[in-house]
């Protein structure tokens, strides 16, 4: 069992950290570069994880130096996420270190997805009652890897950010953590394969 006495309280990433739904981002992210003709690159999108969808979609027109419509290529990747029945399952693991210490510490979740869509796939499993908080990317304007979404759940947990650990599964989840002053684990197909400390972060 993870000994996670040092910390005042939990924060997890939703998508790929606790559900394993980056499945679905991918499928619709692979229907989506189809269909506006523009290539299909899954490593470095997955990397993108945490980052809303519009904000990707910036991100893929600048990378391939496109002149497209973001707005249909982000409204097209929405649609067809949308129509997926199952957007994923529990990340075993990760689920299990939630259970073990939700009686005892405040828990948050800080996710990139919009607000319907976190609500979606936490009401097919039992997480939401066992967090206090959940801030998602309609209640920040700086997203990851910015700080803002860890540093609000700390706020709306009453902790300071010193106290709180994060799990993620993405790089700029990691660095969102860190720049938040928070210790982070990395999380990669249902495992921890990482620490990253705060306090050795480069900022």
């Amino acid at each position: 069992m993870l000994n996670l006495d040092k910390y005042q309280g939990i924060i997890f990433d939703l998508d790929g950290t606790l559900v394993n739904s980056m499945v679905a981002h991918a499928t619709a992210w692979e229907s989506t570069c189809r269909a506006f003709n523009i290539p299909y690159d899954k490593e470095w999108l997955d990397q993108l994880g945490g980052m809303p969808s519009r904000k990707v979609t910036l991100e893929i027109l600048k990378r391939y130096t496109l002149d497209l419509d973001a707005q249909a290529i982000t409204k097209h990747k929405v649609k067809v996420f949308e129509d997926i029945e199952n957007k994923g399952d529990i990340i075993p693991k990760i689920y299990k270190i939630l259970k073990e210490n939700y009686k005892n510490k405040p828990i948050g979740i800080g996710t990139g997805a919009q607000y319907k869509h976190a609500k979606e796939i936490l009401d097919t499993t039992d997480i939401l009652s066992m967090v206090q908080v959940l801030v998602t990317s309609d209640d920040v304007i700086n997203h990851k890897p910015n700080p803002d979404t860890f540093e609000k759940v700390a706020q709306q947990l009453s902790l300071p950010a010193s106290g709180c650990v994060v799990f993620e599964d993405t790089t700029i989840g990691k660095q969102a953590a860190n720049r938040a002053g928070m210790d982070c684990y990395l999380v990669a197909q249902g495992e921890i394969i990482d620490f990253f400390p705060a306090s050795k972060a480069s900022m």
